[in-house]
């Protein structure tokens, strides 16, 4: 009995486990989708974005969320925003070439300094790969 009682337990955990990830990733997704959409996004997209924010980043560490955030920013317009959001996100994830290119791209024709610094860094991270042929 005592047994059955464990199981049922550790099988109502994982089910609300995995039933907060899911919705976290639900979040996520809609995040995404908002900041990489084929039309201009609005401000109402960033809006939104930021209200999905804290429950995309419940159990998740991945800085894809305010990537999105980042991208968001920076397509409504906000390059002030999008270059402190990218700034953040790269002294938090050092090494990651992705969030280095996407810092360029938003302090081009704001900072172009640091974009030349971003572009740079991105590079060094990401070097190009020689053709096989």
């Amino acid at each position: 009995m005592i047994v059955r009682v464990a199981i049922a337990a550790v099988a109502l955990a994982a089910a609300v486990w995995l039933g907060v990830e899911l919705r976290a990733s639900n979040a996520q997704d809609e995040m995404i989708g908002l900041a990489f959409q084929r039309g201009t996004p609005t401000k109402a997209d960033l809006a939104r974005a930021r209200r999905l924010a804290p429950r995309a980043r419940t159990l998740n560490p991945d800085v894809r969320v305010d990537e999105s955030i980042g991208v968001l920013q920076l397509r409504t317009g906000n390059r002030a925003a999008a270059v402190a959001t990218f700034q953040r996100l790269t002294r938090r994830e050092p090494r990651n070439a992705e969030l280095w290119a996407a810092l360029a791209q938003a302090a081009q024709g704001y900072d172009d300094a640091l974009a030349t610094r971003a572009r740079d860094r991105a590079r060094a991270l990401a070097p190009a790969v020689k053709a096989l042929n």
